[in-house]
């Protein structure tokens, strides 16, 4: 008999060296703070905008019960992929308010075809959020 115990990594990088963000986070999506986890990523129109927020860049974890005070990650550089591989430097953001997000608004191009576009955060704990571009 095969038992398969899942292995738990809660707030320990690998190796020992310890974590440089929140155990829930960083992320990216189209949620505002506060907003639902989870939520599938939104169909944008080319022409028009999207939001989209960071959440949870900090050094801190506190998802064990701890109470620590929230230590911000430094800026983080955003990058935006388009259907058919162009790129775009969305700029460098700083890590604020309850969640040490941010917030930026993405344009996309009017004449952008349709499929699948990615936003990459750089940094030491990278993070990606995909969504669609579709013609109305």
């Amino acid at each position: 008999m095969i038992v398969l115990i899942p292995l738990l990594v809660a707030c320990q990088g690998l190796g020992g060296q310890g974590v440089a963000h929140s155990c829930v986070g960083p992320y990216l999506d189209a949620q505002p703070p506060g907003g639902r986890y989870g939520d599938p990523p939104p169909t944008v129109r080319p022409g028009s905008t999207l939001e989209v927020y960071g959440h949870w860049y900090t050094s801190t974890c506190n998802d064990t019960g701890g109470n620590d005070p929230l230590v911000p990650l430094p800026d983080v550089e955003l990058t935006l992929t388009l259907p058919g591989g162009q790129t775009r430097n969305l700029g460098r953001h700083t890590p604020g308010g309850p969640d040490l997000g941010f917030k930026t608004v993405v344009r996309i191009p009017a004449d952008t075809r349709s499929g699948t576009a990615t936003i990459k955060a750089d940094g030491p704990y990278p993070a990606e959020f995909r969504f669609e571009i579709g013609r109305p």
